[in-house]
């Protein structure tokens, strides 16, 4: 008879248990290392939020200043009125006596009174109650003499020059938060600089939300925004600005733009557009003031970008010169329109001249001739230069909103794309990179970034911002040839009749007709001139007219307004004539 062998289940059970607690212990280490380490920041911060109450401070804004040292932006004295709750005994009364104070209609009095007295019947020792209270309203809240009812400064933005230099500028207003943010312009590109460091109130509570009166009371001052000097010139900004509204209005232009740069530090002198508009009260305008304020704050000097036009060509033959495809005597053939990819380029008057010299070319804007000179550079170098001038891409100038407009590709060229490239079509860009361009020819072929800010100071140190050169775009040689040559086309060429008789002028026009449709508008243009005083090259300058409807062209819309705010110039900085009117 065969015995059973006999199984030993004790032994297994034991198995069995070990390894179901080694399972648990597991799920158990898995666990609070989750909450210990991973989730440590999110579940210290929930605890934080059940046990402190957290009251923000603003801190000061810093100010913008022209390069004077005269505010153009800057914070107004301003209060946030501030209760501690468990001071105050007669709330609704509190609460009655302060509405009226700070509201006219009975409607809004009614809401200020919910609103105070919910915060009033807060569990909390302080608490913000209303901001932007002016200093007179604070004296006669102080005059009630409410004991646990306190203010805080907090200062408001404020335009003591109201729209001057306002595009520059750009505006401060609250976001979606309910925080005040710099929006466009300096405001908006140095906004968290600006901004500072908000101080904070902490206090410790209870799980029912009341203060715990051996508990934390903390309170961190807030740290003041940084200070900003820019490079403009009031006097200028203010003159310029004045010149350009009555052109936009003798020309009847949509609008315009005014650029006074140094060329050969790249610091902007002043800036302008119009219609401007007051950045301390956005849209807000008077009835006799609605031709001269915009609802928009769109700063077109660069961030509207247009094909520029003929003033290009000055690039194109400077391209060629450098290159050496191309001499400063080198002649071509102006029979007739010439045909490039079954398109046909004409002159912008449909004239033609037979053998021609490229000053002539600048002197008369011939499109058949900036066309050559383009196939003599070729695509591949044409695209580099223009590259190297500064197109196609942002300048970096320290203004938010900077369009970086468009330049094809060499390898997208066809043959009537290099071509119209050569007299500026079929591109785009924004006035500042176009005049920024025109510097390099006037700072012996060394391209500057664009500056705007000259300082930046806070509690601690003083920022200079010095001239940035970025790259040699061509050789003193070729810069030295071409400036010559648009001082001829300035005295001799479509300007001449404005243009200043005594002093060195170095300038090219530019009337670009509009696209529309996918055709260019003959009656619609823009208008350019952009130059420099060659003599001291003191100044550079750029005006642009947005569709003058007296004129399309820039010989008689932007090269007048140009010679005025050179005149002025030239008074202010008491530059002395350096050529012979006779000439």
């Amino acid at each position: 008879m065969r015995r059973r062998k006999v199984v030993s289940y004790e032994f297994l059970r034991s198995d069995v248990l070990a390894l179901g607690f080694g399972f648990l212990s597991i799920i158990f280490i898995t666990k609070l290392y989750s909450i210990q380490v991973k989730k440590h920041g999110v579940l210290s911060a929930k605890a934080q939020e059940q046990y402190q109450n957290l009251s923000t401070i603003q801190a000061k804004r810093g100010n913008i200043y022209a390069r004077d040292m005269q505010p153009l932006a800057a914070s107004q004295k301003a209060y946030l009125l501030y209760f501690e709750p468990k001071v105050i005994k007669d709330k609704e009364s509190v609460a009655k006596r302060l509405a009226t104070l700070l509201a006219d209609e009975k409607e809004e009095q009614q809401k200020l009174i919910t609103h105070f007295t919910r915060l009033l019947n807060l569990n909390l020792f302080w608490v913000a109650a209303q901001h932007e209270i002016l200093p007179e309203t604070k004296s006669s809240i102080e005059k009630l003499n409410i004991s646990g009812v306190g203010f805080e400064e907090e200062p408001i933005r404020f335009y003591p020059e109201k729209r001057l230099a306002s595009h520059v500028l750009g505006y401060v207003a609250k976001n979606n938060s309910g925080d005040q943010q710099g929006y466009f312009g300096i405001e908006g590109y140095f906004n968290n600089a600006l901004l500072g460091r908000p101080g904070r109130v902490i206090q410790e509570k209870d799980a029912l939300g009341n203060p715990i009166l051996v508990g934390k009371y903390r309170r961190n001052d807030p740290i003041d925004g940084t200070d900003i000097v820019l490079t403009i010139d009031r006097a200028l900004q203010y003159m310029v600005e004045k010149k350009l509204e009555a052109g936009v209005k003798k020309y009847e232009a949509d609008f315009g733009s005014i650029i006074v740069m140094d060329p050969l530090t790249g610091e902007i002198l002043a800036l302008a557009n119009f219609p401007a508009y007051d950045p301390g009260n956005i849209g807000v305008y008077e009835e006799e003031e609605k031709d001269i304020y915009s609802d928009q704050p769109i700063n077109f000097a660069v961030s509207e970008v247009y094909e520029p036009g003929s003033v290009i060509k000055a690039l194109t033959v400077s391209a060629g010169i450098d290159k050496g495809a191309i001499k400063k005597d080198s002649t071509f053939n102006d029979a007739g329109p010439v045909e490039y990819s079954g398109y046909t380029v004409d002159n912008w008057d449909a004239k033609h001249h037979n053998i021609q010299t490229i000053t002539q070319l600048l002197q008369k804007s011939n499109n058949v001739g900036s066309s050559w000179v383009a196939h003599q550079v070729g695509g591949v170098d044409l695209y580099k230069y223009f590259r190297s001038f500064g197109l196609g891409g942002k300048t970096g100038v320290e203004l938010e909103g900077e369009d970086s407009g468009f330049l094809r590709n060499d390898k997208d060229l066809t043959a009537i794309d290099l071509a119209t490239s050569g007299f500026g079509q079929g591109m785009s860009a924004t006035p500042l990179q176009v005049l920024n361009a025109f510097n390099v020819i006037a700072n012996e072929g060394i391209l500057l970034k664009p500056r705007i800010v000259k300082q930046l100071r806070d509690n601690q140190r003083t920022v200079d911002l010095n001239p940035k050169p970025i790259k040699k775009v061509l050789s003193k040689e070729t810069a030295k040839i071409v400036e010559g040559m648009l001082e001829d086309a300035a005295s001799g060429g479509e300007a001449k009749y404005f243009v200043i008789k005594n002093y060195r002028i170095a300038g090219k026009t530019g009337t670009a007709q509009i696209p529309k449709d996918g055709k260019y508008d003959p009656k619609e243009t823009n208008a350019t001139f952009v130059g420099y005083l060659s003599g001291e090259k003191r100044v550079s300058i750029l005006v642009k007219l947005n569709r003058p409807k007296t004129s399309p062209y820039a010989s008689e819309t932007a090269v007048p307004v140009w010679m005025e705010v050179a005149n002025e110039i030239i008074k202010y900085y008491g530059i002395a004539p350096d050529r012979d009117a006779g000439l």
